[in-house]
């Protein structure tokens, strides 16, 4: 009996050891058959260790080619936990160094992981001393680090990029895809307890810079058009505004200036609401900058005509509410293009009620005013305004003048460059082209024509009533001397949370120039002015001045001489090439001018102002005499450069091989190297521009 129980525990004992082999068996197949490729991944990761490379994000240019943000390389500092071999000592060195907290850092070097960043994007001094310290275990990456060299400038619309090269607000945001480039890296075999192995493998993929970005904003229009705006709410205490520059033609927006401002290279130091783009993201009232969309819904659906006749009596009654004119007393009876140049809100009433409701939602979409315009730019919104099944006589009525709805900047300037291009919409937009790393076009932005909304009578009729505006009406103030401008006067209640509030306005002022031939059209709203709070009063002067230096650097030529508003004392400047010095300043003292000469010779070639022109007395008028001798060999003569703009000017000097260092905008008044002087290709000429050469 006992000898049967001890074969069966025997045999049991054997059975076990078989199926325990078995199962060994099995799991040694699996492993090497089956799980070995996986296995073979998993150790190659676990010996292979991965330094990030981070790639330079592409150059953003202005319309010109001048840089608006571009990347450089710096150095982050990382540890492998594993290969620091005195964690304190090492947290308080580097805690010194980095001035970072001691127990942070320890706490990094003691993680259980393979990789630890300590402190990304340093100064290259700081790299340097923790570099001497030789300390085991920390390492040294390339990263790159934005910068926005024009500091303000420009900053709501090229935005912000994070701590991982990220794009997240402005342009850097809405081509993040193109601008980030992708990501290289550095790797080593590593021991079992992290560190390098002799001869080891090690691998090299270099990181591939984004794509550049060709902006249609153009640096010297943005400069003017963030001066004038940040004088304006200076000097009328306001809480912030808005300028908006774009070529009618095709949409291209050559400026959009937003204050408050901030500078994205220290973003964290202003308020976050500083970085919004107002000009897309917010609507407003537009008050009377909106009658021209009127207008133009009822010219075109033919329910008015310019010879049509109205009468204002300063106030009228529409179903249960009584509407008044900013004129209490009445314009009385106008013509249609007299309604707009005195902004009459009765007049614009019965304009809107011959049109009807459905007519003037038809334009009001054409237009563009109920929808969002497709800007390249993130966080467009669109307008606000009743629906039309909802809207009511009163609706109309009020809207007709720009009250009871809400435009977004940039829909209200491209509903006006329809009126301005002959009655096409365009899509606005920021980027013009996308280049690689060599300067090739990869894609380019094509200017967006969308269809025409509105007949090219149509468009001439309010291009001559907006003129009249600035010519006779409210918006006088934003008259530039020598120029046919167009535009409207506007001034709201500001809406917050959806409440009208009293007290509160927006100026604006929206128009182009010049009249007949728009290359420019301009939106101006000054937000909460204290004091004088008229679009005309406030408003106008900044568009004036904005305008004026616009059109001079572009160099559109003057249309018609100055008005009779303008006061100051105006003579001909005369003819003077080809004279001698001394007789041509004894011309310009009997003429009231003054003259200064530039250049060593005793002739003039030529003058600025030219022969013709009208200007103030005691203007100075400047005289080039040129030196006739030959450079030397290897050197190359300075031209004359006064009197010309800023583009000639660039010509100029590139066809000699000088390059240009300028200071302002408008024409050249002052250079240095002076004219004739002899100097080395590539030299740098100094060029003062100014907008008037009588100051």
């Amino acid at each position: 009996m006992g000898g049967v129980l001890a074969r069966k525990r025997v045999g049991l004992v054997l059975l076990g050891t078989a199926i325990a082999f078995l199962a060994i068996l099995g799991r040694l197949v699996y492993v090497q058959f089956v799980w070995a490729n996986d296995l073979g991944e998993m150790a190659l990761d676990m010996r292979m260790q991965d330094i990030p490379i981070q790639p330079k994000r592409g150059v953003i240019y202005d319309r010109n080619g001048h840089e608006l943000a571009f990347s450089i390389d710096v150095e982050s500092v990382y540890a492998i936990p594993a290969q620091v071999k005195d964690p304190e000592l090492t947290a308080r060195k580097l805690s010194e160094i980095l001035g970072m907290k001691y127990e942070k850092v320890l706490n990094a070097l003691t993680r259980t992981s393979a990789f630890e960043w300590i402190k990304r994007k340093v100064p290259d001094d700081i790299a340097r001393k923790i570099r001497e310290e030789k300390l085991p275990g920390i390492g040294f990456t390339q990263e790159a680090m934005r910068v926005w060299p024009k500091g303000t400038l420009l900053a709501q619309v090229l935005g912000i990029v994070g701590i991982d090269n990220d794009g997240l607000e402005g342009i850097e945001y809405e081509y993040d895809s193109a601008l980030r480039g992708v990501k290289g890296r550095f790797t080593v075999e590593v021991d079992a307890i992290g560190d390098a192995l002799p001869q080891s493998q090690r691998g090299y993929v270099p990181p591939v810079q984004g794509k550049n970005l060709v902006l249609t904003v153009d640096e010297v229009i943005q400069f003017i058009c963030e001066r004038e705006l940040e004088n304006a709410v200076k000097q009328s205490n306001a809480a912030g505004g808005l300028v908006i520059a774009m070529d009618p033609n095709n949409g291209e927006i050559l400026a959009m200036a937003m204050s408050p401002t901030y500078d994205p290279n220290r973003y964290d130091e202003y308020p976050a609401e500083n970085r919004r783009i107002t000009a897309v993201a917010d609507s407003f009232p537009p008050g009377s900058t909106f009658k021209p969309i009127t207008a133009a819904a009822a010219l075109e659906s033919g329910a008015v005509t310019v010879n049509d006749t109205f009468y204002c009596g300063g106030s009228t009654r529409v179903l249960s509410e009584t509407l008044y004119c900013h004129v209490t007393s009445g314009h009385g009876s106008q013509t249609f293009a007299e309604v707009i140049m005195n902004s009459c809100n009765i007049g614009f009433i019965q304009i809107a009620q011959r049109t009807g409701i459905e007519n003037f939602y038809k334009y009001l979409d054409l237009l563009g005013a109920t929808s969002t315009t497709g800007i390249d730019l993130p966080g467009e919104v669109s307008g606000i305004l009743p629906a039309e099944k909802d809207a009511t006589a009163l609706d109309l009525a009020c809207m007709s003048y720009g009250q009871t709805l809400q435009l977004t900047p940039i829909q209200l300037i491209t509903s006006m460059s329809a009126i301005a291009n002959g009655g096409y919409t365009v899509v606005p937009h920021v980027v013009k082209q996308i280049t690689d790393i060599d300067g090739n076009v990869v894609e380019e932005k094509p200017s967006s024509i969308v269809r025409r909304v509105i007949s090219q009578k149509t468009s001439d009729e309010l291009r001559a009533a907006l003129e009249k505006v600035v010519a006779e009406g409210t918006g006088k103030q934003a008259y530039v001397p020598g120029y046919r401008l167009a535009g409207k006067t506007g001034t709201a209640n500001k809406v917050i949370n959806g409440v009208l509030v009293q007290g509160k306005y927006l100026a604006w002022f929206i128009g182009f120039a010049p009249a007949n031939d728009p290359k420019v059209a301009l939106l101006v709203m000054i937000d909460e002015p204290k004091g004088a709070y008229y679009g005309g009063q406030i408003a106008a002067p900044v568009f004036s001045g904005v305008m004026r230096d616009v059109l001079r650097y572009l160099e559109v030529p003057p249309q018609a001489e100055p008005t009779e508003s303008d006061d100051a004392p105006r003579v001909t400047v005369p003819d003077l090439v080809g004279k001698d010095v001394a007789a041509a300043q004894a011309e310009l003292r009997e003429a009231s001018l003054a003259g200064r000469k530039e250049g060593p010779g005793d002739k003039v070639k030529r003058q600025f102002p030219v022969a013709g022109v009208k200007v103030p007395k005691d203007t100075v008028v400047i005289l080039y005499t040129e030196d006739e001798t030959e450079p030397p060999e290897g050197l190359v003569k300075v031209p004359t450069i006064l009197g010309l703009g800023l583009t000639q000017v660039r010509q100029r000097l590139a066809e000699v091989g000088l390059h240009l260092n300028a200071q302002g905008s408008g024409f050249c008044v002052e250079q240095n190297p002076p004219p004739g002087e002899m100097v080395p290709p590539g030299t740098p000429v100094k060029a003062t521009f100014r907008m008037d050469v009588g100051q």
